[in-house]
């Protein structure tokens, strides 16, 4: 390895080991954000708690399809039990759940593989900021002073200290940025009960 190339990974290695005390959902924006990727990623296990508990659900024969209204509106009811609530492999969908942020400001939709034996569950997911609620313009890589003034103005609105305001400042961050910031793969897997306790394993 060339020096360069050892003072690249060196650095990558402070930083990461800096993200990795942040609340979780600021280690991964600077990752997403710097480039540093996934690189000795550690999550908190109460966060890895959150994500495990949000891969519960019922079995899919649990459910049937509603159409309701005019223009054939579809939600999913629930027959009648008794069904077991467990982890279920698939794609997760947090929002509205009730699973609260160190769901929904970290992975947010992830997918989910529990083994055979039920003994692990593996959670992969690809961090970015492109979904269909967020503006494209945010990861263009483009300079918008104008975008970045209205999110920092509505994050005083909302109140910085509260999380909407603080993702609205990152949102002008990312605003700011002439660059694309680079997204990077999670694969985690966690016991698939009882205590997390770093017996995590991250899978890069």
């Amino acid at each position: 390895m060339n020096p360069i190339e050892f003072l690249k990974n060196k650095t990558k290695d402070v930083a990461a080991a800096g993200f990795n005390q942040l609340p979780d959902r600021g280690n991964l924006f600077l990752r997403y954000m710097t480039g540093v990727g996934n690189r000795n990623l550690d999550l908190d296990d109460s966060t890895l708690n959150s994500l495990r508990d949000s891969t519960y659900s019922y079995p899919e024969e649990v459910f049937y399809d509603q159409v309701h209204g005019p223009t054939g509106g579809v939600y999913k009811d629930v027959k009648p039990g008794p069904w077991s609530i467990e982890p279920r492999s698939g794609g997760v969908d947090p929002y509205g759940r009730g699973y609260g942020t160190n769901v929904t400001q970290t992975l947010g939709r992830f997918n989910a593989g529990v083994n055979p034996d039920k003994t692990v569950i593996n959670m992969t997911d690809t961090y970015d900021m492109v979904n269909e609620v967020e503006d494209p313009d945010l990861v263009s890589g483009k300079f918008q002073p104008l975008k970045a003034g209205k999110a920092v103005l509505s994050s005083f609105h909302n109140d910085a200290s509260n999380l909407t305001g603080a993702s609205n400042i990152g949102r002008a961050i990312m605003y700011l940025s002439p660059f694309k910031p680079k997204p990077f793969p999670v694969d985690i897997t966690v016991p698939y009960s009882g205590d997390i306790s770093n017996k995590e394993t991250y899978n890069h």
